[in-house]
């Protein structure tokens, strides 16, 4: 009954959001929450969209879009989500190496070409993917689980403080916040979600199985950031740690773990790597193979050759960077926002098209909270742009 939910939010919990939620928390305390809680509302609606239009469809969502509204939407719309997991990807790499290079040594370059490796052994030797990537995703859902919410019980926030965090306020540091809320809510991994329900094989008699695995999904992911800020924000900040490393993250475990913290966050933060790792890969393979008309599912040639290439060159890329990782991830993912304005653009127009939603159109209510979705992620596109040109 669950599956394609679950495959999303450990797409989008990676690296970038553990550690832009592990540095909100330690440095601003709990005053970014509301980001989560927002970003969370959001990725809701959005990710039960594209479910509702994978069921309801046999066709996939960019075929969809070139039926309406011409040749040229879907490969812009496809190029939009590839270059959304570059960023993400990029991420990814660097957050297997970090992680690894804590654990057992070695160069960060060293490890992210080795689990590249692992990663295209996965793409090309399953028969079905889907089946294997489900049950991987599974599997690390379960150790970051094992790895965050049990601290939460050893812990004692300031609970007023707390509920102001979900009080929406400017934040203080804007490049962050951009951050944590574009891998909060990430408008790839919510078009993505189409594809995983037709992975599945569910259809319209599947729909409501559909929207409650979504619901579950994104709710686990949202659950789990604000947990992870929540324990950053008891632990971390009042010992003054900023977070410049995967061992400054791991610290605030301690209070379940004492010595065992680094490691236990460390194999959670590599579950996350690794889970973002395989799945965005595969994503943006499948959007551009699609675009381009090479194929739509996740075991046809075309979408295992471009996520092999993404694979690639992401770890090039990660591999040529020696600057500070963790502020290389908060970048990287910040980087992601850039592709989403069409995306959720097209995804609010499908999903208000008779012709292709039947009577699941959207109602009332939902069409302004995504409405606002739109502005939010407008809004968030404009800010990271003025940064990187100023």
């Amino acid at each position: 009954m669950l599956g394609p939910g679950f495959v999303t939010a450990a797409l989008v919990l990676g690296p970038g959001s553990i550690t832009a939620c592990s540095k909100a928390g330690a440095v601003y305390g709990y005053s970014f929450l509301w980001v989560i809680l927002l970003s969370g509302v959001f990725m809701l609606y959005y990710t039960q969209m594209a479910a509702r239009i994978g069921c309801i469809n046999d066709k996939s969502l960019l075929s969809l879009i070139g039926e309406n509204y011409g040749k040229v939407w879907p490969i812009l719309v496809g190029l939009s989500v590839s270059i959304s997991c570059a960023g993400f990807q990029t991420g990814n790499n660097i957050g297997i190496g970090i992680s690894m290079n804590a654990l057992f040594g070695g160069s960060m370059s060293l490890w992210a070409f080795l689990f590249t490796l692992i990663a295209l052994l996965f793409i090309w030797t399953s028969r079905n993917f889907y089946d294997m990537l489900e049950k991987v995703m599974m599997l690390m859902v379960l150790v970051m689980i094992t790895a965050f919410v049990g601290n939460l019980f050893f812990i004692r926030p300031d609970i007023i403080d707390l509920g102001k965090g979900f009080l929406p306020s400017y934040p203080k540091d804007i490049n962050l916040m951009i951050a944590i809320a574009s891998t909060s809510f990430s408008v790839a991994g919510a078009a993505g979600q189409s594809y995983m329900v037709q992975a599945k094989k569910w259809k319209m008699n599947d729909l409501k199985k559909g929207l409650r695995d979504a619901a579950t999904g994104i709710i686990f992911l949202c659950s789990l950031s604000a947990i992870i800020i929540i324990t950053s924000a008891a632990v971390l900040a009042p010992k003054r740690i900023t977070v410049n490393s995967a061992i400054d993250m791991a610290m605030q475990l301690e209070p379940l773990l004492g010595f065992f913290a680094k490691w236990l966050f460390l194999i959670g933060l590599f579950a996350a790597s690794f889970s973002s790792f395989l799945a965005n890969s595969v994503l943006s393979g499948m959007f551009l193979a699609d675009a381009l008309g090479l194929g739509k599912t996740i075991n046809d040639k075309w979408v295992k050759i471009f996520s092999s290439i993404l694979l690639v060159v992401c770890s090039g890329i990660a591999a040529l960077f020696n600057t500070n990782p963790v502020q290389l991830l908060i970048m990287a993912q910040a980087t992601t926002c850039f592709g989403y304005p069409l995306v959720i653009v097209m995804l609010f127009i499908l999903s208000n098209n008779k012709k292709v939603i039947k009577e699941h159109k959207n109602k009332l209510a939902t069409n302004i909270i995504s409405g606002i979705a739109v502005l939010w992620i407008l809004y968030l596109s404009y800010h990271q742009f003025i940064s990187i040109i100023n």
